[in-house]
């Protein structure tokens, strides 16, 4: 029996043992034929809004009759017994615990405290202890019974904004709207409620306002984004609900913990091993619509020619001769799970192209479902000249977005298997061939991934088999994970670039060249995370395989330390050479969990140093120092990140026109400012700031957004350049 061992939000080295769930547990689910319904928490409430008649066109979805299942209730017995024996830093199933778990549901549903009244709360309460012992022995129909009481309440809410939405604003009124409002206490009165989404809503239509939309168009945007919101909610089904209860525990025990829900374990698949079967197109929601966002080259999709970015999809068909099956005012999730399917398998799709609009005539294209690899989300490298000391140096530019690798094709023996490692290996070589001097490779907002990638993407400078990390487990047992045997593939200059979201594998892959003197790291302190997870399917734990999907849980073993002894947990790893950073250190970063474990460290491991970098540091400090001091690009990129930190820093925000016209007509000759010194210095025209549309994912020109985003990934920024110049010295300095 196999599972998958993660270092970050998704990391993974192979192991293998069969663990069953204990006798306990396994007699309640073998006695568990029927989920044990209790009382309804809460009787069926009249609407607390005084809403007026919601028109026709803002048509509703019906509710979905939601109850826990026997699945539902074996997936939340099994995920207790693992949890309170497995867990590294283990946490007893108490009503301490209990009332984590109640208060971590209700922020799930409700983090801003817009939908619920304190009344609500109160009512809630009366459970607040008990939420371990339903989760011990699976019966779940009160958390059931309290999301259907959120989604009467999102219903109310969103019902009551539609009806007021033609009413007129007074913007010269001097009043203000509180953007983050997780502190805040829950709303007395629905009188309160209602005056708070009345500011929510001046505060979105002043957005669009602002950003030169008329009434009508305001208006029309408004009210499909509060159809799609509301519908979006009343769309959830069971597992939706059962997924999100479960993971009130789970992220209560310790913030990498998660349960997946059948559905979401097969998009983390994807996530992880960047290949799906399907017909290689990227979707996103456009009003009631799935729109084709992207189409992944070399797919189905692609191959067809039949499909372009902007495309709606109308309905999907399964087979030859399958029927069409509507999928307009669907869930995204929904569209996708009947687009995705078995490899060589036929898919119909009937779209509305792009080019002829919402009213264009419909075309059906049948394609062939096929394996299709995300290479768009691959590591990829770009070779820049750098000249110092009057010559021209190559380097290269290496963004690796995460530690990849496609777990069930490499155990299938698959020779191909996706890898992070097998894909920077091919480029090191062509680097190596091309007489490429130095390397910068970009981790920047990369959240780890496998492990075992980590270890092997580091034997590739640093040669193995070497240690690469230590773990230990609850017990105190302590083991290293080695590279593979290989030759140093890289011996020339290495610079790591990271920031703040750069976690996990990440963070070990950067210690290691920081521990062995490998290579130099630029950026910011590190995300902090220093434990391992493992990820199993729930059916695993039984000793009868059972026709019930439960899902995967992903849960903390281990914790992992640098070769050198040191844990990254909290403190992550701290740059050679600081860069300036767009993030927040106390609101972003292990750090601000506060359930996260504590630093510590044990005795180093084994290892021989390769160099010491240490001594270089000073000097490509001073020449760093001396290079930006001068430099009108890295001014600007610190003038750009301060001035989006202190945008980002205001939580309370004026509601008056005169005044938000004001502070736009500053924030626009702010931007001016900004382009006309990026203009003089020859750079690329995309910035770290832009003035706000007030538009949402999915409202506005896709072909622009996907324009803006191609210039991003081609473009190659200050820090990256400057890492570029720190190698081009550490080339003249060795």
């Amino acid at each position: 029996m196999k599972f998958k061992v993660l270092v970050t939000a998704l990391a993974f080295v192979a192991a293998s043992g069969c663990v069953y769930a204990d006798s306990e547990t396994l007699g309640r689910i073998d006695h568990l034929n029927q989920v044990q319904a209790s009382q309804p928490l809460l009787a069926k409430q009249d609407s607390q809004s005084a809403a007026k008649p919601v028109p026709a066109s803002q048509k509703k979805p019906e509710k979905l009759d939601l109850a826990p299942d026997i699945a539902h209730a074996k997936a939340a017995i099994i995920v207790s017994n693992i949890l309170t024996r497995f867990e590294y830093d283990k946490k007893p199933l108490d009503t301490k615990m209990s009332n984590a778990i109640f208060d971590e549901y209700l922020k799930m549903l409700d983090p801003s405290k817009m939908f619920f009244l304190q009344s609500d709360i109160e009512k809630f309460s009366v459970v607040k202890n008990d939420m371990n012992n339903m989760l011990l022995n699976g019966r779940l129909q009160i958390p059931f019974d309290i999301f259907e009481v959120y989604r009467d309440r999102v219903e109310q809410r969103f019902d009551h904004v539609l009806s007021t939405l033609n009413d007129d604003f007074d913007f010269s009124i001097d009043e203000t709207f509180n953007l983050d409002r997780k502190k805040a206490k829950w709303v007395e009165t629905n009188a309160e409620i209602n005056d708070l989404w009345r500011k929510r809503i001046k505060n979105d239509f002043l957005r669009l306002k602002l950003a030169g939309s008329t009434d009508a168009k305001i208006r029309e945007t408004l009210r499909k984004r509060y159809v799609n919101n509301r519908n979006q909610i009343l769309r959830m089904n069971s597992e939706d609900v059962s997924e999100m209860f479960i993971n009130a525990y789970a992220s209560s025990t310790d913030p990498h913990t998660n349960y997946y829900s059948p559905t979401s374990a097969k998009n983390f698949d994807v996530q992880i091993s960047l290949s799906v079967e399907g017909i290689g197109a990227v979707l996103q929601k456009r009003d009631e619509y799935g729109q084709i966002r992207e189409v992944v080259p070399g797919g189905p999709a692609d191959k067809s020619g039949q499909i372009q970015p902007g495309d709606r999809i109308v309905a999907v068909g399964q087979g030859e001769k399958g029927p069409m099956e509507d999928v307009i005012d669907w869930r995204l999730d929904d569209i996708v799970n009947k687009i995705r399917g078995k490899r060589g398998s036929a898919v119909r799709i009937e779209i509305i192209p792009a080019e002829g609009g919402i009213d264009g005539k419909h075309k059906t294209i049948k394609l062939i479902r096929q394996k299709v690899t995300l290479e768009d989300q691959a590591a990829k490298s770009k070779v820049i000249d750098v000249e110092t000391n009057g010559q021209a140096k190559k380097v290269a530019i290496i963004t690796i977005p995460s530690f990849y690798e496609d777990f069930d094709a490499r155990a299938r023996g698959e020779k191909n298997y996706k890898s992070v490692t097998r894909d920077v290996r091919a480029i090191l070589e062509k680097l190596n061939k091309d007489k490429v001097d130095g390397i910068v490779l970009d981790l920047r907002n990369n959240g780890g991934g496998s492990l075992s990638e980590a270890a092997n993407l580091s034997g590739l400078f640093i040669g193995g088999p070497s240690t690469i990390v230590q773990v230990r487990t609850a017990e105190g047992s302590i083991s290293n994970v080695r590279s593979l045997k290989t030759d140093m593939l890289w011996d020339k200059p290495v610079a790591v670039l990271v920031n703040r979201i750069s976690a996990s594998a990440s963070e070990i892959f950067a210690a290691a060249m920081q521990d062995y003197g490998r290579g130099v790291v630029l950026g910011d302190p590190t995300w902090g995370k220093g434990s391992v997870q493992t990820i199993r399917d729930l059916n695993e734990f039984l000793r009868q395989r059972q026709e019930e999907e439960l899902g995967s849980l992903k849960w903390t073993i281990q914790k992992f330390f640098r070769v050198n002894g040191s844990s990254t947990q909290v403190k992550g790893v701290t740059p050679d050479i600081a860069f300036p950073s767009m993030f927040d250190a106390k609101e972003m970063g292990e750090s601000s969990y506060e359930n996260a474990m504590p630093w510590s460290e044990i005795d180093p491991a084994s290892y021989k140093s390769l160099g010491n970098l240490k001594e270089k540091i000073a000097e490509l400090v001073k020449k760093h120092k001396q290079r930006v001091e001068v430099s009108g690009s890295w001014k600007l990129m610190q003038d750009e990140l301060a001035y989006a930190r202190k945008l980002s820093d205001q939580k309370v925000i004026s509601l008056n026109y005169e005044t938000r016209l004001d502070e736009r007509a500053k924030m626009e000759n702010q931007r001016k400012d900004f382009e006309a010194r990026r203009k003089d210095l020859g750079e690329s025209d995309i910035g770290s700031f832009r003035l706000d549309d007030g538009l949402l994912a999915g409202e506005g020109n896709l072909k622009e957004e996907l324009a803006n985003e191609k210039k991003r990934k081609e473009n190659i920024d200050a820090a990256a350049r400057e890492a570029a110049n720190i190698v081009a010295d550490l080339i003249d300095i060795k």
